[in-house]
């Protein structure tokens, strides 16, 4: 059984979430960034032109909502820390292990409720 998680390792896991937090806010500015209309130049026709700005902003657009939901996951990690009950499993309130934390810091479930879940979507890993 998983113990309760260390005072250095909650600094540990805590850092890893902010860092994580600023790449993602990074990833969607530029993303957002991307959104706007682009000049693409060169010798494509104006109706290939248009396809490639859409398939873009496609892409970018999809980026970003799953940017934002991951940044959603990390709020969520960082507000538990501050109520003390970071690194429980949502689903069965085990200690959810560090090794596990520090690989997805931002999880919300143990192996074992996490693997369950996965074979209820029908999700191979």
């Amino acid at each position: 059984m998983s113990q309760a998680l260390t005072a250095a390792q909650l600094k540990e896991l805590k850092e890893l979430l902010l860092t994580r937090r600023k790449e993602l806010q990074a990833e969607m500015e530029q993303n957002r960034a991307n959104l706007a209309p682009a000049q693409i130049t060169g010798s494509v026709s104006q109706d290939e032109s248009a396809r490639l700005k859409n398939q873009t902003r496609e892409v970018d657009a999809t980026l970003t909502h799953l940017d934002a939901t991951d940044l959603a996951r990390i709020d969520r990690a960082l507000e538990a820390m501050e109520a003390g009950d970071y690194g429980l499993c949502d689903e069965c309130g085990c200690h959810i292990p560090f090794e596990r934390l520090k690989i997805e810091p931002m999880t919300q479930h143990c192996v074992a409720c996490k693997s369950a879940w996965e074979q209820k979507q029908g999700i191979r890993g």
